[in-house]
């Protein structure tokens, strides 16, 4: 069977505000109800029998006693007459209540230590300015009553060739704290051990320094930078209590530990150096990441250069810590969308619902096995999942095997997934997902019940895992093979009478060549080294690996809308808060009018695409200009310009912004303006470097069924 047997888990994922919140249960005092066997946690797929004295685990089959405490008659169809009450037995997705045995100390406090960069490439460029701003929002913001635990704490650090430490506990008469400097980034230490500070109590002091440091730092002449050695001494602070070191940097790391001197190598793409690239060269942030999920430290690392930093280093400590790479190469020259894009990045990473001191593990029933694991984490020797941080983005994907004969009594499969975590509110908690899905040996309802999204989601991962440790070329192979041997067997076993020369496709999956292809040709595996840079391709493979199944899709194959024909209820805000938005299109270069406008959005950026013979009112009333200037595209800035189309068009793009965990950047592009070919990699079903048009790859895809048929 060629279909893969696997589930995308979003643990912490959020819930529309028209949905019921996941129920906390918290009324058994010796904890939450487990099977003695497995271990797996009573859920709404149980059997109760021996009139509800006993329950049969939908994982192993084990029957366990109901405690008396816990008793309750059954009906007539042998259902709980309480089960509607309870949300364990009446929902598939619940939190646990955790007893003290999954306590190994006190549920640690909320913390965030900011690590900031503060040399003159920092200041010059603008971001020392836009991160103050988006620290200062985010800590006023949790500062808020209700917004976060009581007991959360806050530090800032700044850095250039130096790391500097603040002491914010006691109030200072000056408009800066006391100062520590440490010189000796060689080997970076906690320099003021009272670097984090109670938010509640000291938010003032916090405050009064992010407005000082601009005016601090305005006449730096220091150049360098030694970002590893800041961030390493950002998780020294929080080593004791655990938390988030938020990193940002405007330069690669030249100085101190943690140093870059990898220089890119962008022909090595389709040769046997390109996997090195992807690869960590400097072994100190994977050192560091052992010892930051040893001291439930996670790492996110906002990296706002052009320069080649070496990201593929780097990103091994926020992949095993349950942080993030955010890559914002464009900051000061653009149009202004890279201030905006690190602005709410920061906040929202800061600000999202979180777990802390996580630990993740997936049951199945007996019959199946769990076989690997894809997506961003730190795996134990014992097989857990564990992740200092998480947030209600991070999606894993997880696959099985079939080990044992599932063709007996039962009917019915199980898989639970269950996040050991502590809740922003200090509370330990277990959060328990549990789907059933029959069972079969029909290929031909497997296939009808296949979901496409789903499958998507777990063989993006699997070809970053793959393109990590091979390459890119290989990484499109698997998935051009994966493709070709599940049609292969749909055409075998399932197509009743095919024409010899008809592809088959089944309804549920007939888009998947489609997203092959569309994968295939993204940033995280295109052939074109021209339109992706090595840092930014290591940045998409980190994002893929963390997206969701929605978000995925999106990525793979954009959204494309026109903007010149938009009808009277597009653009406007319905009453149930959604924005009505024009039906999306193929991407096509067929589908580009050049009297038209069309904007392209994947989750990442958005492009606004503007024909050469779109008509100059249009561009008056969504520019404010009566004409582009040659390649002056790109710096148009989108805002609202007082009439009907601009508001329209503003909303629109508020809206996609709104929907993704990033903040995508705008680009402006005119039609046969120099920047048009870098951006036109969106256009998926045209042939892109080397890689073929949709129509070809489907006749590929045809010819390689064929073959293996014969």
């Amino acid at each position: 069977m060629s279909l893969p047997i696997a589930v995308s888990i979003q643990p912490l994922a959020p819930i529309p505000h028209d949905e019921d919140q996941v129920a906390l249960v918290s009324d058994h005092s010796q904890g939450p109800i487990r099977c003695r066997r497995c271990r797996a946690y009573i859920n709404c797929h149980v059997r109760f029998v021996d009139g509800g004295r006993h329950w049969s685990c939908n994982l192993c089959g084990m029957s366990n006693a109901v405690e008396p405490d816990y008793f309750c008659t059954l009906d007539a169809h042998g259902v709980r007459r309480d089960a509607a009450e309870r949300p364990e037995l009446s929902k598939g997705s619940v939190d646990f209540a955790a007893s003290q045995e999954y306590y190994n100390r006190p549920a640690m406090a909320p913390a965030v230590m900011f690590a900031i960069e503060v040399s003159a490439t920092a200041v010059r460029g603008g971001l020392l300015h836009a991160t103050v701003q988006a620290v200062r929002e985010s800590v006023e913001a949790m500062s808020k009553p209700g917004a976060t635990d009581p007991r959360t704490l806050v530090g800032v650090l700044t850095f250039d060739a130096q790391i500097h430490f603040y002491n914010l506990h006691s109030d200072f008469a000056g408009d800066t704290p006391p100062m520590s400097v440490l010189s000796d980034v060689e080997d970076p230490f906690l320099a003021t051990p009272a670097s984090l500070v109670c938010l509640k109590d000291k938010l003032a002091n916090v405050l009064k320094l992010l407005d000082a440091l601009p005016g601090l730092f305005a006449n730096t002449q220091i150049g360098e930078s030694a970002a590893g050695a800041a961030a390493r001494a950002a998780s020294l602070a929080l080593a004791d209590n655990g938390g988030r070191v938020v990193c940002v940097f405007a330069s690669p790391p030249t100085l101190g530990v943690g140093r870059l001197a990898r220089l890119d190598d962008p022909n090595a793409v389709g040769s046997d150096r390109e996997k090195r690239l992807h690869g960590a060269e400097c072994k100190f942030y994977s050192a560091m990441a052992e010892q930051c999920c040893a001291s439930q430290v996670s790492v996110d690392l906002f990296c706002c250069t052009s320069l080649y930093t070496d990201l593929a280093s780097m990103a091994a400590v926020c992949r095993a810590t349950g942080g993030g790479v955010h890559y914002i190469p464009r900051l000061g020259q653009d149009n202004g969308s890279s201030y905006l894009r690190l602005l709410n990045e920061l906040k929202r990473t800061t600000l999202r619902p979180t777990g802390y001191e996580a630990v993740l593990r997936v049951r199945c029933s007996a019959g199946l096995a769990v076989t690997d694991y894809f997506g961003s984490f730190h795996k134990t020797p014992e097989g857990d999942i564990e992740l200092p941080v998480i947030s209600c983005d991070k999606t894993l994907a997880v696959t099985f095997k079939v080990d044992g004969d599932m063709s007996g009594e039962r009917s019915h499969a199980a898989i639970q997934c269950a996040l050991l975590y502590t809740a922003s509110d200090g509370t330990r908690r277990i959060r328990v997902h549990t789907i059933s899905a029959p069972v079969t040996n029909n290929i031909s309802a497997i296939f009808k019940s296949a979901d496409l999204d789903a499958l998507v989601n777990v063989t993006s991962k699997q070809a970053v895992g793959h393109c990590l440790t091979h390459s890119a070329e290989s990484a499109r192979q698997s998935l051009v093979h994966a493709c070709v041997q599940m049609l292969f067997v749909y055409r075998k076993f399932c197509a009743t009478n095919p024409a010899p020369g008809q592809l088959i496709l089944p309804e549920s999956l007939k888009l998947l060549p489609l997203y092959t292809l569309a994968m295939m040709k993204s940033k995280v595996l295109t052939a074109d080294n021209a339109i992706v840079r090595t840092d930014e391709r290591v940045y998409m493979m980190d994002r893929v690996l963390s997206l969701s199944c929605a978000e995925t899709a999106v990525f793979a194959y954009p959204r494309m809308i026109p903007l010149h024909s938009l009808a009277p209820d597009h653009g406007v805000v319905m009453a149930n808060g959604e924005v009505a938005v024009p039906p999306a299109m193929s991407l096509s270069g067929e589908k580009l009018d050049p009297a038209g406008a069309f904007l392209v959005e994947n989750g990442e950026s958005m492009v606004l695409w503007i024909g050469t013979e779109c008509p100059p009112s249009f561009i008056e009333q969504v520019f404010g200009i009566p004409g582009i200037p040659d390649n002056e595209a790109p710096r148009l800035v989108l805002q609202p310009r007082g009439n009907a189309l601009s508001a329209k068009i503003c909303t629109i793009v508020d809206h996609f912004r709104q929907e993704r965990p990033s903040c995508p950047t705008l680009t402006v592009v005119r039609q046969k303006d120099a920047f048009e070919p870098y951006h036109m990699c969106y256009l998926v079903e045209d042939r892109q470097a080397h890689i073929v048009s949709y129509v070809d790859f489907l006749c590929h895809i045809h010819s390689q069924i064929q073959t293996k048929l014969t």
